[in-house]
């Protein structure tokens, strides 16, 4: 679990990413996710219910039917993803926890949180899933094998 998103918000997004590199209209089966993902089937298909009603995801039923994306994925932000699953307000809040807590009477960490908290809003603002689904990881080098000497 990542220290931004709970387990349900990392699950989503990681089902939409899944969604999103599919050939566009073609129709995912939540099991058929649940198994790639390693994700539970139920609870995923909870999930994926949620991403319906938020209109991220539509859904049909019946042997052709299953999850597909309601708009392209360059057209979905990031946040449309998470809003359904975190309390965006709770940034909002004191990373110490104290009551009064703004520019004027400021915890010790105010300003770090401040920081920190601006550029996630503005990420989940300008990230589209489109840039996630293209994502491929850096090509990894094999270390050079040790030549043995006699």
């Amino acid at each position: 679990m990542s220290a931004m998103f709970s387990q349900t918000c990392e699950y989503a997004i990681r089902a939409m990413i899944e969604i999103a590199k599919r050939p566009t209209g073609e129709f995912a089966l939540a099991k058929d996710l649940a198994e790639k993902l390693n994700i539970p089937h139920q609870y995923l298909s909870k999930i994926l219910q949620q991403l319906v009603r938020s209109r991220v995801l539509e859904s049909t039923r019946g042997r052709l039917g299953g999850f597909r994306m309601v708009h392209k994925p360059d057209e979905v932000l990031l946040l449309e993803i998470v809003r359904p699953f975190e309390d965006i307000q709770k940034t909002e809040e004191c990373i110490l926890g104290e009551a009064k807590c703004s520019d004027a009477t400021a915890c010790p960490l105010h300003e770090f949180w401040k920081a920190v908290r601006t550029r996630y809003e503005e990420q989940l603002h300008t990230k589209t899933l489109g840039d996630f689904a293209r994502f491929e990881r850096p090509y990894q080098r094999k270390p050079k094998r040790e030549s043995s000497r006699s």
